[in-house]
């Protein structure tokens, strides 16, 4: 028997190749090449194939595994992909459980970020019918026995509307479920994988890093608890250190403790779950943005918090025993008497010059005149906003910068679709908070788990 093909096209060139198909029609190819795997997406098929649309290629090989062959493939209806593939010294099962969705099922649900950390949470209410396919017993999200939101389970939240591509809201992992029998819906709450994999794990036996260059070093510690290289950016860097940490400190103070001697370096994670650590300017952040807020449009409550416990009329950058100290005027806000002695204090680290110090007194007291407004704000759904944006609201009279997010909560469900956010006046798109400032020149850049230099 000979089969003819209508449409015949080279994707690529490789070994064993097999493609999978979903339920959008969307598909990928998958091969062997050189050893490793490979996969190449395509967009959604809609029954033409006369002209697919293929996105990038991907080397998605496990870390450990450089000889594959052999790449078998099957699809089992209802539920994922199994297959397997051979190493020089094993044979290895492949196993991929298709996403269920459950957007026909939502109650509500939130999505809560916060600047003083990079751990992210949700919260999860969904209906919970008896299952309507015989081959499943209990309801269809959580029953007694069984659930399809185990603690670890995976949840990713997308947004669309109408046609719309699906908006991504971010990847987090299941800490509890609650499942009473006599409730309609049940509850789910958790994490992101910052959270989840990093900041639960410790180091334990394996808590020493040789002399590396520190990007190979950040890369080898995320590999190491479990984050995919796909899923994981690291800034390149010409910095070499080796670390000590102790058994019982998590991932995440560990990764906290290499950034300290790195100048303004971050760990994220953005919204396709991936895990980014590089400066403030690094390309693989998501840029911030400056959004405007129509008054009586855009907003649907306001509130505004005044409190001058932060707020200073002037400030003086030091060293330890005064040698150095640079002292500047504060403007306040228009109506505030604040006492004239009211002085901020910065105690910079030894070495500081006395011409950064006038830097950074000019700087922070440039910053103060903002600081002292806490504003909050319930707006229509802007899934598009990030931590650090700058929030301008626009009036009859004309627009002000408010300042930068800080909090970000996203709320959703039967109810309608809600953005919260808080704005901190300490801050300005470019130059960050006050806080943030304040709390890197002062920082001191040695790290007790650094053994090697």
């Amino acid at each position: 028997m000979q089969l003819s093909f209508e449409t015949v096209a080279v994707v690529g060139t490789g070994n064993y190749p097999d493609f999978v198909q979903f339920e959008r029609t969307e598909g990928e190819l998958f091969y062997l090449s050189n050893g490793k795997m490979y996969g190449t997406s395509s967009k959604k098929f809609d029954g033409d194939f006369d002209s697919p649309v293929w996105l990038d290629t991907n080397e998605i090989s496990p870390i450990e595994d450089t000889n594959m062959t052999h790449l078998e493939l099957k699809t089992l209806s209802g539920f994922g992909i199994v297959g397997s593939y051979r190493t020089s010294n094993a044979q290895k099962l492949l196993i991929y459980e298709f996403a269920f969705e459950m957007d026909r099922y939502l109650d509500s649900a939130t999505i809560k970020h916060s600047m003083d950390t990079p751990i992210s949470s949700f919260t999860l209410n969904l209906e919970n019918p008896l299952n309507e396919n015989p081959e499943y017993v209990g309801n269809v999200s959580i029953s007694e026995d069984s659930s399809l939101l185990s603690p670890g389970s995976k949840v990713t939240f997308e947004f669309s509307m109408g046609d719309s591509e699906p908006y991504p809201l971010g990847t987090f992992y299941v800490d509890r479920s609650n499942f009473s029998l006599l409730n309609e819906t049940v509850g789910v709450d958790g994490r992101n994988i910052i959270g989840k994999a990093l900041n639960d794990q410790t180091f334990d036996e394996e808590n020493v890093y040789p002399y590396w260059n520190l990007r190979e070093t950040l890369k080898e510690i995320l590999y190491r608890f479990n984050i995919s290289s796909d899923e994981v950016l690291v800034e390149n860097t010409s910095i070499y250190a080796g670390y000590q940490f102790d058994a019982n400190m998590s991932c995440l103070a560990g990764i906290m403790e290499i950034l300290k001697a790195l100048n303004n370096w971050h760990i994220k994670e953005i919204v396709d779950g991936t895990v980014v650590i590089g400066s403030e300017n690094y390309a693989g952040f998501t840029p911030n943005s400056r959004y405007s807020f129509y008054r009586d449009k855009d907003i649907f409550t306001r509130s505004i918090v005044r409190d001058d416990q932060e707020a200073y009329r002037r400030v003086c950058v030091h060293n330890q025993n005064f040698i150095i100290k640079v002292y500047r005027d504060v403007e306040t806000y228009s109506g505030w008497n604040l006492q004239a002695n009211k002085t901020l204090y910065v105690n910079v680290p030894e070495g500081t010059t006395h011409t950064d110090a006038e830097s950074y007194a000019t700087q922070i007291a440039d910053s103060l005149q903002y600081v002292g407004k806490i504003e909050s704000f319930t707006g229509p759904f802007r899934p598009q906003l990030i931590l650090g944006d700058e929030a301008v609201i626009v009036s009859a009279e004309g627009s002000t910068s408010l300042g930068l997010i800080t909090e970000i909560t996203h709320r959703f469900g039967k109810d309608g679709f809600y953005t919260d956010f808080t704005v901190d006046s300490g801050g300005k798109v470019g130059r960050g908070r006050l806080s943030d400032y304040i709390g890197m020149i002062i920082k001191d850049r040695s790290s007790s788990s650094r053994i090697y230099e």
